[in-house]
């Protein structure tokens, strides 16, 4: 194995917004850190490659391509010191027009490709006794809106994954950390498809007002959304402190809506929620 003087830091998801906002940062010290970045395609991460970073295609839904990707850093470069867990996307849909393959496509994204790439650096971070994972959840972790149940279902799952997580790999000195932000200023419609209707689409209606709703919050950036960028400066944060935090909430809404939702009854909560999103 290598022995480097630089850390060597994997970033799952990059080809744009958060992922990319952050490889940026970790580029930009080319001194302290050996900058790899993935994507499905790598032609897609051409601007992070011009910027110094090692770019490599990666499907976290494919066995095969998380371990050459895996293999192939360690074969470089010794090992991942830092293992950012990006990659994901969201499915809306109302629950009972979820199909159980957009289903399955939710969690083998966020979650059991997360969990994969885990399971493959660690042996190495183990026989270090040192390593950072970070996960990128969010602020849909800790409460649940309509249309969203399927994503923030994965999110809800990571929370419980990256505590089981810290826990069991502290005895190795390696850290794992949840980045949660709220709502982020990226093309969100475009990339968070709504369910096909089923006959004669009872929701319809719903379905309307929820689509407004994104528009409003993601488009106009209302509601205090946030910039990818924001979110990456708080990931090198945690990536480079010696004394990182359990989690970082990054965001009014990271902050503000677990609290209320911890404090008042399911019924109000979900008079709140409904409201936003025009149920009443």
């Amino acid at each position: 194995m290598k022995t480097l003087s630089k850390k060597v830091v994997l970033i799952t998801g990059a080809s744009s917004g958060i992922g990319k906002a952050a490889a940026e940062l970790f580029a930009a010290q080319p001194q302290e850190f050996i900058t790899v970045v993935t994507a499905r395609s790598a032609s897609a991460l051409t601007e992070l490659a011009g910027k110094g970073c090692k770019t490599l295609a990666l499907d976290v839904t494919s066995e095969e391509s998380m371990h050459n990707t895996v293999s192939t850093i360690e074969k470089e470069y010794g090992t991942v010191d830092i293992l950012i867990n990006n990659a994901g996307f969201c499915q809306n849909g109302v629950v009972e027009e979820l199909t159980p393959d957009e289903l399955r496509k939710q969690f083998d994204t966020n979650v059991f490709g997360l969990v994969r790439m885990c399971q493959l650096v660690l042996p190495n971070m183990r026989r270090k006794k040192s390593g950072r994972i970070i996960n990128i959840g969010s602020a849909g972790g800790e409460f649940t809106t309509p249309g969203s149940s399927a994503y923030q279902a994965t999110k809800y799952a990571l929370e419980a994954i990256t505590d089981g997580l810290r826990m069991e790999l502290a005895q190795f000195g390696i850290d794992v950390l949840l980045i949660k932000p709220g709502g982020v200023k990226t093309p969100f419609i475009d990339n968070s498809p709504l369910s096909e209707p089923i006959a004669g689409d009872p929701y319809s209606e719903f379905r309307a007002k929820f689509t407004t709703m994104l528009k409003n919050v993601y488009e106009k950036g209302s509601y205090g959304v946030l910039t990818p960028e924001e979110v990456a400066k708080v990931i090198f944060y945690a990536a480079v402190a010696t004394k990182p935090r359990t989690r970082y909430r990054v965001g009014m809404t990271a902050k503000i809506l677990p609290l209320i939702r911890r404090t008042v009854s399911d019924r109000m909560f979900d008079t709140m929620m409904k409201s936003q999103f025009g149920l009443q």
